[in-house]
């Protein structure tokens, strides 16, 4: 209140002149401001978008590979148990195909499951990892819709939070699946049998085998969760939304 000294206002009060300092984007505590629409939030939010694009496919192909048996491709010459020239191994069952005029035809497939003492280790370890990413992967997306919402609304801290949780679940449905696929092919490398019933009509060992279509489908998955997560770790606390106190000249 006296001549001379700089006249602090109140949090309610009004300023006694135009303040000198730039209108800040948006403060820490969520209320909204300009950050919505400048060029800094609108590249943030384009490459959270685009990384949930990327991290949603890359879920739904990992998801998806899970329930197809073509995880191994087996080639079987014709014998006394097995007329048909392929069987497909997959996570949760194998199928056997007849070829008849150039088609491969499914006449039967079987299921097991991880209690079975037949099924190998890399398959019962399948078993667990990818229903693992599929939960990761999900709570990773409600995570990444949170983060968007709040980047709307302008709430900084929410935002990163969020941002981060998501990007963690994703990289870690990420690694999930792909230690599933690395196991698959290292199987396949080592030509590993499986010991399948007699209702099955396979052998413990094919002719030949190989890597099938089910097992690239989750090595692109993951490479889709690994990028959408890394894309969501991109937002970062914007340094242009810091309050700084301004001070009115008398």
């Amino acid at each position: 209140m006296s001549d001379g000294g700089p006249e602090i206002h109140g949090k309610c009060s009004l300023p006694s002149g135009p303040s000198l300092a730039p209108d800040a984007p948006s403060s820490a505590d969520g209320s909204p401001g300009s950050a919505s629409t400048s060029p800094l939030f609108n590249g943030r939010l384009k490459l959270q978008l685009m990384g949930f694009v990327v991290a949603t496919v890359g879920w739904v192909l990992g998801t998806t590979s899970m329930a197809l048996a073509e995880w191994r491709v087996w080639y079987v010459n014709s014998t006394s148990l097995l007329s048909s020239h392929l069987a497909c191994v997959g996570v949760w069952r194998a199928c056997i195909f007849r070829q008849g005029n150039g088609i491969d035809r499914a006449i039967g497939c079987q299921g097991y499951s991880y209690f079975d003492p037949y099924v190998p280790m890399d398959i019962r370890v399948a078993q667990i990892l990818l229903p693992l990413a599929t939960v990761l992967g999900l709570f990773s997306k409600a995570a990444i819709i949170f983060a968007l919402k709040s980047m709307y609304l302008s709430k900084v801290q929410k935002t990163c939070d969020a941002s981060a949780v998501a990007g963690m679940l994703s990289i870690a449905a990420s690694f999930c699946i792909l230690a599933a696929v690395v196991w698959n092919q290292l199987s396949i490398q080592t030509e590993e049998g499986i010991a399948f019933p007699p209702s099955f009509n396979l052998p413990f060992k094919p002719d030949s085998q190989e890597v099938g279509g089910a097992a690239l489908m989750a090595f692109l998955g993951s490479c889709g969760l690994f990028f959408g997560g890394l894309a969501y770790f991109s937002y970062k606390y914007p340094l242009d939304s810091r309050v700084h106190p301004t001070t009115s000249d008398t």
